[in-house]
């Protein structure tokens, strides 16, 4: 089934949400809590990958809860996405609101406690949603740009937010010449953000609202529903070499990307010392990347198989990521304060975003094959249940990622509270170039193994759409 752009249009806009989010965590909270707060690295990992796990617990619950759900006004994924959108606005604002004096371990509760129920709120549209993309649509190319819809809005919506936080909240005062140690900043940014991102959910729900009446609807019986059946549903998938070979991929790729975007903030203002005002080149190239991806996706689609695709993406992103760091490692890339480093770094991480992108919405769209694949089998969709796990390997490990890259600062002892960067032990940043360069190249080389694996074709898929019908 075609659909309009403008339910593709609202769709994707949900995930702005997701984007807000992800930038506010990657950019500033780990970062806020670390180097304003004073909270040490690990305790802030260990803080960060607490709540991601809570966070990936919850997901098969609301996956199995919203393909049973039947409401006939809002269906089976809009009532977990209209409950998500105030609570989540809320909770950002709040995590970037700690009250003084509460000492290391107060701030590590805070940190954990708010972290999960930011996570929780968005999971409650997060995970429908993402089984909402699957629905709207069982043709092969089109559910590609469906997800391409959903990439690009979540990659372009929280670069432009970050961009305006950073020109208009994170300014230099007289006290801090880099307005990211501005620590009144961040509560007031973290507030916008929070009614931006709950505004695009309600938008979005809203607007998707009339696709309703053609959706599928559960046909799973009651005794499928308790834990028992989860534990039966997971049996099953893990049968099928087409999910296991996409969440391996996942839950390598994306421990590298956690280890990255965790320290994304570090790498930029210690190892390539770029000021606040050349940090909002960041977001403009991840957005750029969202967009060239929206074109770049499909094309790739239509002359590759998916897999293939996604073989060449991650090879891509994992070259582009990490090529400033290996080139400075060996003396190949313009050194600080030389006005070519802005431009060929910004120009790498475009690239890179571009590819990063189009994995993310092949793979999520290879999602929805598998989803196919398992009702052909069994005679049962679940959407919610497939994507939930997706998201479950990928909060986990991403988790992991922020977790190992908070130990790998503390390992190269890398200092807290810094306020002047040439006061920074040498090794310490020859550390961060390590760990930019070829540690993380490493996993995005691995991730190429496991997808390799992936089964379905194009072909395949329409055998297996022809037994679903049959």
């Amino acid at each position: 089934m075609k659909l309009s752009s403008k339910i593709k249009l609202l769709y994707g806009l949900g995930f702005s949400a997701q984007g807000i989010k992800d930038a506010l965590f990657q950019l500033f909270l780990f970062f806020y809590f670390s180097q304003i707060l004073g909270l040490s690295a690990t305790y802030t990992g260990l803080a960060t990958v607490i709540a991601l796990l809570f966070d990936a617990l919850s997901d098969p619950w609301i996956g199995t809860l919203s393909d049973r759900w039947k409401s006939t006004l809002l269906g089976r994924r809009h009532p977990f996405m209209y409950m998500s959108a105030l609570p989540l606005g809320l909770f950002l604002y709040i995590l970037f609101s700690p009250p003084a004096g509460l000492g290391e371990i107060g701030l590590f509760l805070w940190l954990t406690t708010f972290s999960v129920l930011v996570r929780f709120a968005l999971t409650l549209f997060i995970v429908p949603s993402m089984s909402l993309g699957a629905e709207l649509t069982d043709d092969y190319d089109e559910r590609t740009t469906v997800t391409s819809y959903r990439v690009m809005f979540s990659s372009f919506i929280g670069p432009i937010i970050l961009i305006f936080g950073l020109v208009f909240f994170f300014t230099p005062t007289a006290e801090n010449a880099n307005g990211l140690f501005n620590e009144t900043a961040y509560s007031k940014f973290a507030l916008v953000c929070g009614l931006l991102a709950s505004t695009s959910i309600l938008v979005s729900t809203y607007g998707t609202q009339s696709t309703i009446p053609t959706l599928p609807k559960s046909i799973e019986s009651p005794k499928e529903n308790g834990f028992a059946g989860l534990m039966k549903k997971v049996k099953a998938a893990l049968q099928l070499s087409a999910y296991t070979s996409l969440v391996k991929y996942s839950m390598t790729i994306y421990t590298g990307l956690g280890v990255g975007t965790v320290l994304t903030t570090y790498f930029t203002t210690y190892y390539f010392e770029l000021s606040e005002k050349e940090l909002a080149g960041l977001p403009i190239a991840a957005a750029l990347g969202g967009i060239t991806a929206l074109y770049v996706a499909p094309l790739m689609g239509k002359h590759l198989d998916k897999k293939k695709s996604v073989i060449l993406s991650s090879l891509g992103l994992g070259i582009f990521f990490c090529l400033p760091f290996l080139l400075r490692l060996v003396n190949l890339f313009p050194e600080n304060n030389n006005p070519n480093l802005l431009p060929c770094y910004l120009l790498t991480l475009w690239i890179a975003y571009t590819f990063l992108w189009v994995s993310i919405s092949t793979t999520n769209s290879m999602m929805a094959e598998v989803v196919d694949q398992f009702e052909s089998l069994y005679k049962k969709r679940n959407e919610g249940f497939f994507f939930s796990t997706m998201s479950f390997a990928y909060k986990c490990t991403v988790g992991l990622g922020y977790f190992v890259g908070g130990l790998l600062l503390d390992l190269i002892q890398f200092p807290t509270k810094v306020t002047d960067i040439n006061s920074i032990d040498p090794n310490a940043i020859h550390g961060l170039g390590l760990i930019g360069g070829p540690i993380l190249l490493v996993f995005y080389l691995v991730s190429i193994v496991f997808i390799r694996h992936y089964p379905i074709d194009k072909t395949t898929y329409l055998e297996i759409k022809n037994k679903i019908y049959s």
